[in-house]
């Protein structure tokens, strides 16, 4: 035990690599089991009509235009798509989940470059995969917010270390870059975070006035080029370029306040940082280490973490006073939370002993009552779709019963091995819960795999797909695993007068000669017209 203490104690940066390669398993395992949903088979779509159409430049769903996002994540998606010559659920979810894991390497790098503290920044990394909201959703699905949010962590902290070394050429150089890539995958959030977070920089550092200057012009020209040379090149394919930047705007301005009622927004307003701190929790409960006078003082003192909450303050009023965000959304900001409370624990722990030791025990028995029902609840209520049930049980019981017993000898590493216990706990998580979740999914994934291959080598039609915003990823899980069933894309038809098969979803075709092929539950059937 004293080998252990001493080891975590004195090697922070191995114990960080030694938890990275712990949640590797956690964290892939059965990533690929459950159909795509959510915004996930819209990404996919996108990617694989790319393919088909051998037409990179132009996005389309359904072979129609689509105009929410950029291309550059679905660029990466179909890199993936071709270079594995797999369209597999597992494949789809990897621009997701390989930087999800880059990301905490990014923090921990960051945080012990500029801290000069490893454990420190063992912890802001860790913090990253085992906040809640990371470890039991968006670690699993195929979205672009952590890919995205990654790259605009790295310009945070490429505004930082370029200020501090008055090298302003390449700050604005290289954000400016940045911010075109990340533009060009999720529209104009991008801008916005670019542009509070210079003002927020030039303003902190007493710089304004570089705003004016000719290496800003130069970055600003560098995004200009970029985002520019690309809707060049689509003008050039689609001449609509005018109704793609205006459903781009309206992607974004349709989640602020002004498209709510006064005490929707007042209400929303309220509950925001409480919903953010359940998001984030367990981390959050260290928070209480950031409420001493002293830990305030240093943040004042110690430039980095000045500007972590400066930037932290600048860009989050935005969401805060936008009511349709979502956690995701703010995956770039959470890191700064975590370095922030992560130097206050590692200050001044020693402030705080009597919450230290309710603290542990919290810990410590939360921890061992996990472990002690876990078997409990797999024999009351036993997974019917895992194989190798009882070897997987033994894995995650032995597992987590080590790592309670090192938390019950090792009291002042109690942090790194709970979260080592999170880990496990995910572990636990893909191997029973995934494998039951999403039954109905399973179902709409199988008869659309069974319509695509009924049709395939024949036009294939979906008749007056008009569906409402919340529905568009239900249909757009069928147009996906339809097109990766046929590999031939299908089109959106609004008539019924031509030869192939027609998908519709309550209604039938007034062609007189079409036949039905097929009907499914849910009012889903397939026709036929010769």
């Amino acid at each position: 035990m004293k080998k252990i203490e001493k080891f975590i104690a004195e090697n922070p940066d191995r114990t960080f690599f030694l938890l990275i390669i712990l949640a590797l398993p956690a964290f892939f395992y059965n990533l690929g089991l459950q159909p795509l949903f959510a915004d996930e088979p819209t990404r996919a779509n996108v990617a694989l009509e790319m393919i088909l159409s051998k037409r990179f430049s132009v996005p389309t769903v359904g072979g129609e235009y689509y105009y929410n996002k950029p291309p550059v994540y679905n660029w990466i998606l179909a890199s993936l798509y071709l270079l594995t010559g797999s369209f597999s659920e597992f494949v789809t979810r990897l621009p997701a989940v390989v930087p999800m894991f880059l990301f905490a390497v990014t923090i921990y790098y960051s945080t012990a470059h500029f801290l000069k503290n490893n454990t420190t920044a063992l912890l802001a990394g860790i913090f990253f995969l085992v906040n809640g909201r990371m470890l039991f959703y968006d670690s699993m699905l195929g979205h672009i917010d952590i890919f995205y949010s990654w790259l605009t962590y790295i310009s945070f902290m490429l505004m930082f270390y370029f200020s501090q070394r008055n090298e302003w050429f390449k700050l604005f150089f290289f954000t400016y870059l940045i911010t075109a890539i990340t533009f060009l995958s999720k529209g104009l959030p991008s801008v916005v975070f670019q542009g509070l977070s210079l003002i927020a920089l030039t303003t902190y550092t007493g710089n304004f006035k570089k705003l004016f200057s000719w290496q800003h012009i130069i970055g600003g020209s560098v995004f200009v080029l970029i985002v520019g040379g690309y809707f060049y090149n689509y003008w050039l394919h689609n001449p609509n370029v005018v109704g793609y930047l205006d459903t781009m705007w309206h992607q974004s301005s349709q989640r602020t306040a002004t498209k709510f009622s006064f005490w929707n927004n007042v209400m929303y307003v309220l509950k925001f940082p409480f919903e953010h701190l359940v998001h984030l929790l367990p981390v959050t409960l260290l928070i209480v280490y950031c409420f001493n006078r002293e830990f305030i003082k240093r943040l004042f003192e110690t430039p980095f973490l000045k500007f972590v909450v400066i930037l932290l303050l600048a860009n989050i009023w935005i969401y805060w006073l936008s009511p349709m965000t979502r956690p995701r959304y703010l995956l770039m900001l959470y890191p700064l939370i975590f370095v922030v409370i992560s130097d206050a624990y590692v200050t001044f722990q020693g402030r705080l002993p009597r919450f230290n030791t309710i603290l542990f025990y919290f810990v410590a028995t939360a921890c061992s009552i996990v472990t002690i029902i876990l078997p409990i609840i797999l024999m009351l209520e036993t997974p019917q779709n895992v194989d190798y049930l009882v070897l997987k049980a033994c894995i995650v019981f032995l597992l987590m019963a080590a790592l309670c017993l090192l938390i019950w000898q090792i009291p002042s590493q109690k942090i790194v091995l709970f979260f080592a216990f999170l880990v496990i706990l995910r572990l636990g998580f893909s191997f029973f819960v995934i494998p039951e979740r999403n039954q109905d999914a399973k179902k709409y994934r199988a008869i659309a795999i069974e319509m695509g291959a009924i049709s395939k080598g024949k036009p294939f039609y979906f008749y007056s797909y008009h569906p409402h915003v919340e529905d568009i990823p239900f249909y757009d899980r069928l147009i996906f695993y339809i097109e990766r069933s046929r590999m031939q894309m299908l089109k959106i038809v609004d008539q019924d007068n031509m030869s192939g098969y027609y998908l519709t979803f309550d209604k039938n075709l007034e062609n007189p000669s079409a036949a039905l092929v097929k009907e499914y539950e849910d009012g889903l059937k397939l026709f036929f017209v010769k």
